[in-house]
């Protein structure tokens, strides 16, 4: 029995050591193959970036800017520069008649005029100084056209000329008292800069008379 016994344990130990032997020898296989796997991934696999496509980028369009009378560099410097007129209601306006030391009787039919041109143009300031934009400005601007006053022509034209610089009324204007100030050369160097943005009949018109004038 004790024989038996002794063979029976040796065989037992014998088949626990190859168990033990073949789980050795699989965790190695097994490491080995993990390694060597993870070492082929990391070397020879090709990873496909994914590119998204970008739309182009649209350059926004170029907007064409006209200069405003305000922009111009006048080669007759002794006329006025441009200012925003303000005007007190309280101080003397342009049309007022001089006070002098003796007092001096003019026709009924000249004191008339000029005491409604110096009415309306105390209207026009004052709605210009109430409201400041281009109709009021322009208004202005032609009043003193038809009154012959060509430096506060040139003033309020540039000013108008501010609220709407693509408007052919001030451009006209200014190159008119321009021209009566005897500066043809700025009369017509303003309309052409201003008929290179603008198509104005009126402006090409009045361009070709002043070309004339030689």
């Amino acid at each position: 029995m004790t024989s038996v016994r002794f063979e029976e344990l040796e065989k037992r130990c014998a088949r626990l050591k190859k168990i033990r032997i073949l789980r050795i020898v699989f965790t190695i296989a097994f490491l080995f193959l993990g390694g060597f796997g993870g070492y082929y991934w990391i070397h020879h696999s090709k990873i496909v970036p994914v590119v998204v496509p970008v739309p182009p980028k649209e350059e926004p369009k170029a907007m064409i800017v006209i200069p405003s009378l305000s922009d111009r560099n006048e080669s007759n410097t002794t006329l006025l520069e441009t200012i925003t007129p303000e005007v007190s209601l309280d101080e003397t306006l342009f049309l007022a008649p001089h006070v002098y030391k003796e007092e001096v009787k003019l026709p009924v039919v000249e004191t008339e005029e000029a005491t409604r041109s110096l009415r309306e143009e105390h209207q026009l300031l004052k709605a210009h100084n109430a409201v400041p934009n281009f109709d009021n400005a322009h208004a202005l601007a032609h009043f003193y056209f038809e009154r012959k006053a060509y430096a506060e022509v040139i003033m309020w034209a540039k000013e108008a000329s501010k609220y709407n610089s693509s408007s052919e009324k001030p451009w006209i204007l200014y190159a008119k008292a321009k021209f009566y100030l005897g500066d043809r050369t700025e009369a017509i160097r303003s309309l052409e800069l201003f008929l290179g943005y603008i198509n104005s009949k009126e402006a090409h018109e009045l361009l070709n008379f002043y070309k004339g004038q030689e």
